[in-house]
């Protein structure tokens, strides 16, 4: 099984739920609000960027799938 390589600016999605996670944890020791929120909305920006990232991976397999079809018609379109 080949591990995919990750681009490292897609890798930011993760950073942002654990630094985001951070801020919140930070927050609630600390009773601030602010902080909590900045943590709870910086984590589902990296939510968002994970699930980007997953997406895009599900669609260059779409790509590579019709890719190997249309190889296949055109080896079948060349036997006639």
């Amino acid at each position: 099984m080949r591990i995919p390589r990750v681009d490292p600016k897609d890798a930011t999605g993760l950073y942002d739920k654990v630094v985001g996670l951070g801020k919140e944890i930070t927050g609630e020791i600390f009773d601030q609000q602010r902080l909590i929120e900045a943590g709870e909305a910086q984590q589902a920006k990296g939510t968002e960027k994970l699930k980007a990232i997953r997406e895009q991976a599900k669609a260059d397999g779409h790509k590579a799938k019709a890719k190997a079809y249309e190889s296949k018609q055109r080896a079948a379109q060349d036997l006639k």
